[in-house]
């Protein structure tokens, strides 16, 4: 057992000097003052709108960039541009715009279905590998879900209470209403609390109140919404 623990450790020593040896993440201001402008050029070119940058970084390992900015379009909407070379830019930008829109309604959606703790996270935007196909004038994200667009998915992270055993029944009204609203592909995390935590004293450990975990990853077009047990993981019986 101490060997292997020692090979290990050695493993990982090796690996952080190779990592501190080759730390590509210093650039020259020539450097830095190209990958800014060519960032700016994108954006103007793929959306038609001036970007405002205000830090850019590379990476230690890989020489990828970061550049963190706004975009002017009237709300100054955060954005996040990688460059990986050698396959260019892609942003945050559309991104951060269908979930900022939808954000209030999905609220109140999970407000109005569950007896609900917080709404942990919120996103809409493209999969993974998804062909970033909105460019220009990006339209309204209710006219995209009219469409039910395949190549972009929804996560949520939800923490709700028990509601006196119902937590599933009333996880399946929920997914009733995103496939009403025509969602295809989704992320949704249902983390079910005991109702007895609403009444605890705040310095009590939220987590010894946690019953179960529902993990949704999938179309919601095509499952079947009224039966959730493969999606659970019991916490506390």
């Amino acid at each position: 057992m101490f060997n292997k623990w020692r090979t290990s450790l050695l493993s990982i020593l090796v690996i952080l000097m190779l990592v501190g040896c080759n730390d590509v993440s210093k650039m020259t201001s020539d450097e830095d003052k190209q990958i800014r402008e060519s960032a700016v050029q994108y954006i103007k070119e793929r959306y038609q709108k001036e970007l405002v940058i205000t830090k850019v970084t590379k990476g230690r390992i890989l020489g990828d960039y970061g550049i963190e900015g706004t975009i002017k379009d009237g709300k100054n909407t955060p954005v996040v541009i990688v460059s990986e070379p050698p396959k260019g830019f892609h942003d945050s930008y559309v991104k951060s715009l269908f979930s900022d829109e939808l954000e209030p309604s999905m609220k109140e959606l999970a407000n109005r279905t569950f007896d609900l703790r917080m709404v942990d996270r919120f996103t809409y935007g493209y999969k993974k590998d998804a062909e970033r196909k909105y460019t220009g004038q990006i339209p309204s994200v209710f006219d995209v879900l009219k469409k039910g667009d395949k190549d972009l998915v929804l996560h949520v992270d939800l923490s709700v209470y028990q509601q006196a055993g119902q937590a599933q029944k009333v996880i399946s009204q929920f997914l009733h209403e995103l496939k009403k609203m025509n969602f295809n592909d989704i992320g949704i995390v249902v983390y079910v609390y005991d109702d007895s935590l609403k009444s605890a004293s705040k310095k009590e450990d939220s987590d010894k109140y946690l019953l179960e975990r529902y993990n949704i990853f999938t179309d919601v077009q095509t499952m079947d919404i009224n039966n959730l047990e493969s999606y659970k993981t019991v916490i506390k019986k």
